[in-house]
């Protein structure tokens, strides 16, 4: 449910605005994308946000990407414009470095 996530990352201090949505990635797979502004000032790490929602979301819930974007653009009526939204960019990514087998164990 897009909108317990959304919920989610608005009680993230620094946080004013949140949209998450399905969005297809360039191989055709369908990922999480959260669009959000942060407050005046705040900085926000995609991983600080990964790990605060990991905290009370299932992993699954937890978005591929992460969009910062200072304003989210609106429709004349004032809703939010999702086709105006840009894609995402790179690749979706789960917060944590890959790793290279250590030994012949881990290999």
């Amino acid at each position: 449910e897009t909108g317990e996530i959304e919920s989610q990352l608005l009680r993230v201090e620094g946080v004013r605005e949140a949209l998450v949505l399905v969005r297809s990635d360039a191989n055709g797979q369908k990922a999480l994308c959260a669009y959000y502004t942060p407050d005046t000032g705040a900085e926000l790490a995609v991983n600080d946000l990964r790990s605060t929602l990991a905290q009370e979301l299932p992993g699954y819930m937890i978005p591929s990407y992460f969009v910062e974007l200072e304003h989210l653009p609106l429709t004349p009526n004032g809703k939010i414009d999702r086709k105006a939204l840009p894609a995402p960019e790179g690749e979706a990514g789960s917060g944590t470095e890959y790793v290279a087998p250590r030994n012949e164990l881990e290999t």
